[in-house]
């Protein structure tokens, strides 16, 4: 019964997802953005999803909120071109050029091409495999088992322990606010800098409603989490 619960709403998601994308073609814009923040807000938000909504809010002239979605798209898809195309258009037009990279983690460059899934999955079968082989080793002496099952072991945990410590690392942030100040302390404090829409800021925590933004030079501040909107495809995108 839960599965049959749970196919009924992908397709109902998916029937949604048809039907934004008809609105985006006949260039109902609103209808087009609300069907697919509903999609989102379900938890069947895509790649595909977010990246559509993306153009849709490009197109109706709210470049931080594009720069936001295609974000989320991208974690979804790190590998897709024209995510990183939009991308890489939009942050041309766009005022300070803070670009925060993706968090990865330092051991586990090869991140940079997975998401934090497909590297737990991609390392669990790896290890997998080389269990299988060091299984096998006995019934096949003349073979080098031992070491392929060692090395399918150690690489299939550095796979594995690259997609779980990525998970964990603290968000990329954009701010979708015309322009925040951000301070030395919670709600106050001394002015630190000046980020304006479109900031891609890397977070590092949130306390008392306020998140501490770093700037690719190293500078941190306070800014009003209000402010920001968080590069996670799993929550719904913030609405202005």
């Amino acid at each position: 019964m839960l599965l049959f619960a749970a196919t009924l709403a992908f397709a109902s998601s998916d029937a949604r997802f048809s039907t934004a994308n008809a609105a985006l073609a006949a260039g109902d814009l609103p209808a087009a953005e609300a069907g697919y923040r509903e999609v989102i807000a379900d938890g069947y938000g895509t790649g595909d999803v977010w990246y559509n909504l993306g153009n849709v809010l490009y197109r109706q002239e709210r470049p931080a909120e594009a720069v936001l979605a295609w974000r989320n798209a991208a974690a979804r898809l790190p590998r897709d071109p024209d995510i990183e195309a939009n991308l890489d258009f939009v942050r041309r037009t766009l005022r300070d050029g803070v670009i925060a990279a993706d968090p990865r983690p330092w051991f586990a460059p090869w991140q940079a091409a997975l998401t934090p899934d497909e590297g737990i999955w991609l390392g669990a079968m790896v290890a997998g495999l080389g269990l299988v082989a060091l299984a096998l080793r006995a019934r096949l002496p003349h073979v080098p088992l031992v070491g392929l099952g060692l090395g399918g072991v150690v690489l299939g945990g550095a796979l594995a322990a690259g997609g779980l410590v990525e998970a964990a690392l603290p968000p990329v942030a954009v701010l979708l606010v015309p322009e925040a100040t951000a301070t030395s302390d919670l709600g106050g404090g001394v002015d630190l800098f000046v980020v304006h829409a479109g900031a891609e800021l890397l977070t590092s925590e949130e306390e008392a409603n306020h998140t501490l933004v770093i700037l690719p030079d190293g500078r941190k501040g306070w800014l009003p989490s209000a402010s920001l909107g968080v590069v996670d495809p799993s929550r719904p995108a913030p609405v202005l």
